[in-house]
Order: structure tokens, then sequence, then C-alpha cells
């Protein structure tokens, strides 16, 4: 299964209502319908400047996911997953059970298995590890091109290191051809210049994705201008030459094409509501569910998951609403 060819598909389709009824279908037929994002950790070992863990008044949270929660946590979610993201919110490099998550995944024939880190603790065999275990994607975070702007962003980072991971990808991927490398990039007035030089390293390091999203504010961060929208001339002008070089190479690009206004908004119907799934040392899913009691299946349904939909198809009405989250605003190309 080719997962960004399933993004693309949902972009095409503009009715949220169908998407909506398809995803109830899925359900009754205990089909995949869920994305699962999983933050096995919930700390990181950088402050990048964009990320709330830079906020200053920022404390610690070591809190990590019992090793014995995997089976469990298996049981009631990967069955019912299109896409396991390991890494989500905070670095899960620093949890030492991520094959074991992988290899559980496998077990249940999650198509689409990523894992999003900012690489500084990885190396070729610790990526080769994972790989072994059924890790169909890496996700990197990099959010400058040179090594001022790149170290500025992240602190803590190196782009030696950066470097040498990309290197071990690229290496790895002549024994496993399958395995993908994918690119993340979150745009701000500071690092925008830099992103005009992302093309040099799409066949160098035989990148398959480049993700480019303009900077949101989501909770405080040691970063401050978020008025990106000044630079949406320039920004064009770069996404456009670079989505060119994504197709010269082959790349699938997942591009925010159009700079948001500071306020953000939802729609009332957004299949999101229904597909998203987020797991942590402390959330299953949903802060109500206890998986000791029952399965998240039926704690679905008794809490009138169904309903929720069948209101949404034929009876909610379509509106806008602000909201602090925007969701899949960005186009696929492949």
């Amino acid at each position: 299964m080719n997962y960004y060819k399933i993004l693309k598909i949902n972009r095409i389709v503009k009715s949220e209502r169908l998407k909506i009824l398809g995803v109830g279908i899925l359900f009754l037929l205990k089909k995949r319908y869920l994305n699962v994002f999983f933050d096995p950790v919930m700390s990181c070992n950088f402050r990048c400047m964009m990320c709330y863990f830079s906020d200053p008044d920022y404390k610690a949270d070591k809190t990590k996911l019992d090793q014995n929660s995997i089976p469990i946590l298996s049981k009631n979610f990967f069955k019912y997953a299109l896409k396991l993201q390991i890494g989500c919110g905070a670095e899960p490099s620093l949890y030492l059970h991520n094959e074991e998550i992988i290899r559980q995944a496998k077990l249940y024939n999650i198509p689409h298995i990523s894992f999003t880190t900012n690489a500084s603790l990885l190396d070729y065999n610790k990526i080769k590890s994972l790989v072994e275990s059924g890790l169909n994607e890496l996700i990197v975070s990099m959010h400058g091109t040179t090594k001022e702007v790149y170290e500025t962003m992240m602190p803590g980072a190196k782009i030696e290191k950066l470097y040498e991971v990309l290197e071990a990808v690229k290496l790895l991927k002549q024994e496993f051809p399958k395995f993908k490398l994918r690119i993340n990039y979150t745009v701000n007035p500071d690092n925008i210049s830099d992103l005009s030089h992302f093309g040099d390293y799409l066949k160098k390091y035989a990148i398959d994705v480049l993700q480019i999203r303009p900077i949101r504010k989501i909770g405080n961060s040691a970063y401050s201008d978020f008025d990106l929208k000044r630079k949406q001339e320039l920004y064009t002008e770069i996404v456009k030459n670079l989505e060119v070089r994504c197709k010269e190479c082959n790349v699938v690009s997942l591009i925010t094409k159009e700079i948001p206004d500071e306020i953000l908004y939802r729609k009332t119907l957004d299949v999101a509501e229904y597909t998203y799934c987020y797991i942590s040392p402390i959330h299953y899913g949903s802060r109500d569910f206890d998986s000791d009691k029952t399965t998240y299946r039926k704690f679905l349904k008794k809490s009138g998951f169904y309903k929720r939909i069948l209101k949404d198809v034929f009876i909610t009405r379509s509106r806008k609403y602000q909201a602090d989250v925007n969701f899949g605003n960005y186009d696929v190309n492949m």
C-alpha cells in the first residue's frame, strides 16, 4: 500500500461527508481507518526554536511507555491502523524499545510504519535495526540547509551528524530498496532563504518525500516571528521551483503553497476527527479509554462513535470555526 496515494486521494475528494461515511463503513466492516501517532516518550534531547520544548517555562517530563503496555496497545489499535507514526511531538529515539513497537505493528500488518526524529541519536546500525524490524520510512526533521541556519533553528544539533545519518540511510536503501527517507522542513522568516538550496539535497541523499509547511504557533516557543505571510511572494517562488525539482527527481512533495492567515480555521465536518489517533504513555486514543476494562473498539461503540458519524454525514451543518491546529493543508504531488 502506498500511503501517499491515499493522502492524494484524500485531497482530491472534497466532500468531508463522503469521507466520513467511508470511515463509518470501514468501522462497521472492522477494516483499517486509523492514523496512529505514537509518542513512547514525552521528552526531547533538543530545544528546537519553533518547538514548545524551547519554552523557557517548559518542565522536563521523563515519562516513558511501560514496555509491558506495548502488546496491549497493539491489540487495541494496530489492527485498525492504516499508518503508524512513531514520534509525533517528542523524540522517539530516546525510547529503548522502538523495535518491539515496530515488530508488533508488522505482526498486525500495518501497511505503513514511519519514525519521526531529529536523527541525532541514530547511526547506521540503529537505523538498520529499525528497518529489519519492519520500519518503512524514516522522517527526519530538518529546518535549515546550511550549518549556521540548521544549528540555529535546532539548538544541540550538528549538521555533520545529519550528513552522517543521511549517508547511512542512502547506504541502507541499497540493501532495503523499499525503505524510504522523508524530510520535514518547517519554514519561518529566518530559514526561508535556506529552503531555496534544498534541491541540492534531493539527489545527493536519495530523498523520497519532502514536506514543506509554514510555521504555526502551537504552544509557547523561543521563536517569536510567526509573520511569514509577508514573504508569500518569495515563498511561492521557492516552493514552485522545489516542486519542479521534486518531479525531476521522482520525489513525492507535500507542500503547503498558500501561507495561512494568522487565524486558523477548521471545518465542522472533518474526517480527521475520526481517523486521527494519538497514543502516549498517558493517553491511549482517548483520555476516557481504559484498556484494563474494555477494548478500544467496544469503547468507541459505547461512546456513540457510529452515531456521531451518521450525524455528521446526514445532519451536521457544514461551517468553519476558529481553531489552534490545521490538519493536512498541503498538496500531494507524486
